[in-house]
């Protein structure tokens, strides 16, 4: 058996919202229909669902990882995105990473390719 890829799920309260959201702000090309839409760049895509819960505290995240974290940082920074705000974060293994909050609550974090 061999795993292919993996596609995150996130929660949403407005799909048009979210679509406008990662298409204005991050440069995505989105869609969507009836409970789902789906947001891609290159060859990432994320899925959302639409959510009618009633509890804010449940938060989704995402992992993504990019050959030019340093472009995208200024990208995100630019736009007033980076949550929370500061600057890149080294983590444990040596590589740099840093977290957006898209409209919805659900937290994006991007870090950078070793490869």
């Amino acid at each position: 058996m061999q795993l292919l890829r993996a596609i995150p799920i996130l929660p949403a309260r407005s799909l048009k919202k979210t679509v406008d959201f990662f298409e204005s702000k991050l440069g995505f090309k989105g869609s969507y229909s009836g409970l789902m839409a789906t947001v891609e760049h290159g060859s990432i895509t994320i899925y959302f669902e639409m959510s009618t819960s009633a509890r804010p505290s449940v938060v989704a995240c995402c992992l993504i990882v990019t050959d030019n974290l340093q472009d995208l940082y200024g990208v995100c920074a630019a736009n007033d995105l980076l949550y929370p705000p500061g600057k890149l974060s080294s983590l444990p293994y040596g590589k740099l990473s840093f977290s957006i909050k898209d409209n919805n609550g659900n937290i994006i974090r991007f870090e950078e390719s070793t490869l």
